[in-house]
């Protein structure tokens, strides 16, 4: 082969490779030199026009890649994720049949009910659905530290005519447990408009049987082992089926007769779609409460037991040992009682904030007596100045939560119940992630 095909050669194998320009040049040059002028490479196809539709896409395309790269970065972080609160405690109240004079165990007059859910009203305990608490155990959302869930039983109209009044009157919900042979047959039994008037007004409804006999006691049809399971299982989805039908609702909570029940039938019921089951147990309610055993406190129309014993959360006391103040209650010269820092329903930035009750208005306090409590975190270490009567805690950490809520209790003498303030304020989560200024 001729040096001069050799150098030619050279030449467009140099020419594919990156970074050799200058010998690429110089072999070009010998090749001129020597009367052969090499050919050009191969011009490359060329691209084929696009058509109006694909210009479309390819100017839409080249656009939103400009606004993505030209998007700015947030200045403020997301907030932060949600964070689902295990330790609340929740308190379920049940009643029966409610008259204008009551003092039977089953049986409460209307104006001790109003009593009662005055002293709730006054004591800032939120009264929260059922649906709530089973929304909260799933894990789908937060309740309050501490809450209290209204239940009646069987379908008494006095529940229409004395109870839901009041009930609608503080704006409280409250669930129905209604057992199919009792349910708009005249008498005393609720109507369905009756019933539907309340779904209106915050009552949600649940199954309580179709019969209202012990679901452990084997009914004189049954014969058998058989029989009877048959019959626990209609007594179940039957009374359930018939509210559904009637009401057009879904019903997802059944009462267990006198609160009568055994595994078997607490199995068979979250089986057929059941999601919480309640009984007559006086237990408070937590995270790791069985769906299936939810206690609660029955109370009597002849004793304030229970009652009490329903309303005490984490050495509280009960409601009516202790006399509740509003935020801003004032003294007999129209003074504000109590100073509280941050102030209630206050929306702050900081996330580590002092909270403060100047208690200087009041008088005599048993410095020992007090004792501030923060939901999720329980009784903390406040300090009480008795010089300038200032009860002060400073959070030691940044909160996470949007809202935090407060109680403060004191006794101005030893022989007097405890008084109890409480408020909530709010933490503006997003503003307190900027840069200050």
């Amino acid at each position: 082969m001729r040096p001069i095909t050799l150098i030619l050669l050279a030449v467009f194998a140099l020419g594919t490779l990156p970074g050799c320009k200058r010998i690429q040049d110089k072999l070009r040059r010998l090749a001129e030199q020597s009367g052969v002028t090499p050919k050009p490479p191969p011009l490359k196809p060329a691209e084929p026009v696009l058509t109006p539709e694909e210009q479309a896409i390819e100017k839409k395309l080249q656009e939103s890649a400009m606004l993505a790269a030209a998007a700015p970065e947030p200045d403020v972080p997301k907030a932060p994720a949600f964070e689902l609160n295990k330790s609340a405690v929740v308190s379920i109240l049940g009643y029966h049949d409610f008259r204008e004079r009551g003092g039977s165990p089953m049986l409460i007059a209307a104006t001790k009910f109003r009593e009662q859910m005055q002293a709730i009203k006054d004591s800032k305990i939120p009264v929260i659905p059922l649906s709530d608490v089973m929304a909260w155990k799933k894990g789908e959302k937060n309740i309050p530290e501490e809450a209290i869930v209204i239940t009646m039983d069987d379908g008494w109209e006095g529940v229409y005519t004395f109870a839901y009044p009041v009930l609608r009157d503080f704006g409280f919900p409250f669930t129905v447990y209604l057992y199919k042979k009792y349910v708009n047959i005249g008498g005393r039994s609720m109507s369905w408009t009756q019933i539907k008037e309340m779904m209106q007004n915050g009552c949600e409804v649940g199954s309580h049987s179709v019969s209202h006999e012990s679901l452990k006691k084997r009914p004189k049809g049954a014969k058998t082992d058989a029989d009877f399971q048959q019959w626990v299982l209609s007594e179940l989805k039957d009374s359930r089926e018939f509210l559904e039908q009637n009401l057009n609702i879904k019903c997802p909570s059944f009462a267990y007769p006198f609160g009568i029940f055994d595994d078997a039938t607490m199995e068979t019921a979250l089986q057929i779609g059941y999601e919480s089951l309640v009984t007559v147990n006086g237990q408070k309610v937590t995270w790791d409460t069985p769906n299936g055993k939810l206690g609660r406190y029955i109370v009597h129309g002849d004793s304030d037991t229970n009652f009490k014993l329903a309303t005490s959360f984490r050495g509280r006391g009960d409601v009516g040992s202790n006399k509740f103040l509003v935020a801003d209650a004032k003294n007999d010269k129209g003074e504000q009682l109590i100073q509280l820092t941050p102030k209630p329903d206050a929306v702050i930035t900081s996330r580590m904030p002092v909270i403060e009750a100047d208690l200087k208005k009041i008088g005599t306090i048993v410095p020992d007596s007090i004792k501030m409590r923060i939901a999720g975190l329980g009784t903390v270490p406040a300090s009480y100045d008795p010089a300038t009567m200032i009860v002060r805690f400073q959070f030691p950490y940044k909160l996470r939560r949007e809202e935090c809520a407060v109680s403060l209790s004191f006794q101005r003498d030893p022989a007097q119940p405890a008084e109890v303030v409480s408020w909530r304020f709010k933490i503006d989560l997003a503003a307190a992630y900027l840069p200050a200024p």
